[in-house]
């Protein structure tokens, strides 16, 4: 996963825009940011935060990828490595704020 792409997509997502990275050390892909919000809206992956990256994370198996290509229009993809989806619908900033709360009390909590 190259993390200065990952930041750089996440910081300048549209809120129309879900982006899956490849990891190849667990065999998952996991979603960032608004990406990894809006990935929650469709099925339910692995929730979680990257101290790393500064940003929330999902885990998603093969099953919700293929929710996902379901639900989403598929822009680009690259075997074990990444997908580039749109959403009909723009992800809301308060919402986003209010899951992300969310995570990091319950990291709080652990």
């Amino acid at each position: 996963m190259d993390k200065e792409k990952i930041v750089l997509n996440e910081t300048q997502n549209d809120g129309k825009t879900v982006y899956l990275y490849y990891n190849k050390t667990v065999g998952f892909y996991t979603a960032f940011g608004l990406s990894a919000f809006f990935v929650t809206h469709v099925t339910n992956p692995v929730r979680s935060y990257s101290d790393e990256l500064q940003m929330p994370v999902v885990i998603v198996n093969k099953r919700q990828i293929l929710d996902l290509r379901q639900s989403l229009r598929k822009i680009e993809h690259t075997e074990h490595c990444y997908y580039h989806f749109e959403t009909r619908e723009t992800i809301g900033e308060e919402g986003y704020r209010k899951w992300l709360d969310g995570i990091l009390l319950r990291r709080k909590a652990v």
